[in-house]
This record gives C-alpha cells, sequence and structure tokens, in this order.
C-alpha cells in the first residue's frame, strides 16, 4: 500500500542519514549515539554531529581538550572520555555542554573544569591518579548526585564538596587517606546518604570525626586497619542504617559505643579482633543483621540475648567458641529464637 511503501522509504532515511552523521571510525547505535572507543583517536571526529546525545571516546589517545572541542554538542547528555591521555583540560571546556548528565573520568582538573555543568549529575573521577583537588573544582556541579573518586591516590579526605547540596553518593574507597579528623568531613553536604571509605589507611575513628552527617545512611569503613573505636564515635548519625566495620583490628567496642543509632538495621563486624562481645549492641532496637563472624569470641553474655528483639540473622561462623557453663544458655535461646543464627561450632568443652 502507498501508507507502508512510504513507511518503508522513511525507515530507509532515517537508516541513511544515520550511516551518514556516523564518523568513519565509529560506531552508532542511532543517529544520535557515537561509539567511538578504542578508535587510536588524537582528536574528536569532525563528523560528529550537533544532535549527538552520548558520545563514547574511552580508551583512545587525547591529550588536550579547549573550549573548542565540545561546542557544537550542545544536546549532549553522557559522555566517556576514561582511558585517554589526557595532560590538560583548558578552563571552560564543558561550558558548551549544559545539558551533560553523566561524565565520568576525566584527568586533570583545572579549577575551571566544569564550569557551565550545572545539570550534571553523576561523576566518575576514579583511576585518574588524582593527588589533590581545588576546593572549587566542583562548585558548578550543583545538581551532581553521584561523585566517584575511587583508586585515586588522595591521602586526605578533600575539602571540595561545599554547595554541593544535591550530593547523595561518594566513594572515596581505595585512596590512601590515613585520617578522619574533626574538620575532614565539615564541607560533606547535609544530605549525603552514602559514604565509602572502604580500603584507605584509616586507624582510627574519633568521636567528633562523624559529627556532620545527620542524614548518612551507608557508612562504609570496611579494611582500613582501624583498631581504635572512641566511645560514643557513631552517636551523631541518628539516621544510619548500615554499618560496615568488617576486615579491620578492633579488639574491643566501648559500652554505648552504638548509642542513638535507632534506625541501624546491618552492622558489619566480621573479620575483626574481637575477643568479648559485652552488650554493646543495647542500643540498636531495630538490628536485623549482625555479622560477627571471623573474629576471637569464645562467648556471649546471656544479658545480651534481649538486646536486640528485631534480629533475624546471626552469624557466628569461624570463632573460638567455648561451650562452657558461660554458654548454657544459648540452647535454650536459640530454640526459641525465630531467626536464623549460623556457624556457631564448639572449639572448647561441649
Amino acid at each position: 500500500s502507498l501508507i507502508l511503501s512510504l513507511l518503508a522509504c522513511a525507515v530507509r532515511l532515517g537508516l541513511a542519514r544515520a550511516g551518514a552523521a556516523c564518523p568513519r571510525v565509529c560506531k552508532c547505535s542511532s543517529a544520535d549515539t557515537v561509539h567511538c572507543a578504542s578508535a587510536g583517536l588524537r582528536t574528536l571526529p569532525a563528523e560528529l554531529v550537533a544532535s549527538a546525545v552520548s558520545v563514547r571516546l574511552s580508551d583512545n589517545m587525547l591529550r588536550v581538550l579547549t573550549p573548542s572541542t565540545f561546542r557544537n554538542l550542545t544536546a549532549l547528555r553522557s559522555l566517556w572520555l576514561d582511558r585517554n591521555q589526557l595532560t590538560f583540560l583548558y578552563p571552560g571546556t564543558f561550558s558548551a555542554l549544559g545539558q551533560l548528565r553523566a561524565n565520568p573520568r576525566l584527568t586533570f582538573l583545572h579549577a575551571n573544569t566544569f564550569r557551565g555543568l550545572s545539570g550534571l549529575i553523576r561523576l566518575d573521577l576514579s583511576r585518574c591518579n588524582l593527588f589533590e583537588i581545588h576546593p572549587l573544582v566542583f562548585a558548578p556541579l550543583l545538581s551532581l548526585r553521584a561523585l566517584d573518586l575511587a583508586s585515586n591516590n588522595l591521602r586526605y579526605i578533600p575539602q571540595a564538596f561545599r554547595g554541593l547540596a544535591s550530593l547523595a553518593r561518594l566513594s572515596l574507597e581505595r585512596n590512601h587517606i590515613e585520617a578522619i579528623g574533626r574538620a575532614s568531613l565539615k564541607s560533606l553536604p547535609a544530605l549525603l546518604a552514602r559514604l565509602s571509605l572502604e580500603r584507605n589507611h584509616i586507624e582510627a575513628i574519633g568521636r567528633a570525626s562523624l559529627k556532620s552527617l545527620p542524614a548518612l545512611y551507608d557508612l562504609n569503613l570496611r579494611k582500613n586497619g582501624i583498631g581504635t573505636v572512641q566511645h560514643a564515635a557513631f552517636t551523631a548519625l541518628n539516621r544510619l542504617g548500615v554499618l560496615h566495620l568488617g576486615h579491620n583490628r578492633i579488639a574491643d567496642l566501648p559500652n554505648q559505643l552504638f548509642e542513638g543509632l535507632s534506625q541501624l538495621t546491618t552492622m558489619h563486624l566480621e573479620a575483626n579482633r574481637l575477643s568479648s562481645i559485652n552488650c554493646s549492641f543495647n542500643s540498636l532496637p531495630n538490628l536485623r543483621t549482625l555479622y560477627l563472624n571471623n573474629n576471637r569470641i569464645a562467648s556471649i553474655s546471656r544479658s545480651c540475648s534481649s538486646s536486640t528483639p528485631q534480629l533475624k540473622f546471626l552469624l557466628l561462623a569461624h570463632n573460638p567458641w567455648n561451650c562452657d557453663c558461660k554458654m548454657g544458655w544459648f540452647p535454650s535461646w536459640r530454640a526459641t529464637y525465630r531467626g536464623a543464627v549460623e556457624g556457631l561450632q564448639c572449639a572448647g568443652p561441649g
């Protein structure tokens, strides 16, 4: 029919236009999505059309970007520049990209690198060999919600997050951060919900270190070498739901350490050096999941059994449990307990 013929013609015309718009060294899944990864590019392809919405330039040989590089790509919403050889970004390089929402992994950060990107939502700067970050570099990113700074060479927490009122997720894992000082987190936005400091070199958590994060829900401090956690270190985190302290060197949990964490549901304390549990969980009425495996715990006091009424899963494996009179209460408690207890095997009498 005439209608079908016209439709077929329109489809062919659309494909022809998409093919014409696609740079020779790239692949285009549609007229506005361009894949130029691993193409040996030293400069941007001249054939990139202004209507491009997504451009992947990963794994090329781009070295320098200037304000004219992306001047015509005003519709761009996603841009990938990871694994290039970027040594310099001129100030205002991205100023024409007002629609950009995701812009992963850049290398050099000038103070005005992100000028004009007030609509950017996600920024991935992981594995960029960053040693320090200018305090004003993120200032234009008023809509930023997620920032990944993992796997860099940062030795302290940057003071570059002030003004990022929308930031909800921040990853600083796999850096070389050595401490969380009293002022380390003061520049973080009040609405931050998830913070990861996993795999750094933090050895202690002080009483005032975490006071400026009232909305934090998920805190990850795994694999740091933490040996000291001061009394009331987490008290200010009254919205915290998940706490990761596993794979550290914690040998003792001070009384009332977790006081104020009434919303906490999941606690990771696996692979530490705990030898006893002194009912530190008394102030956790909503705790549902507790990991205590791979420690040095020999017994638990009976008085602790009623301190976590909502507990549904308790992992106790790989501890030297001494099943003597001190643990005589445990079998009857376990028989009536409605949750799951896994991994308790006697290493001593019984």
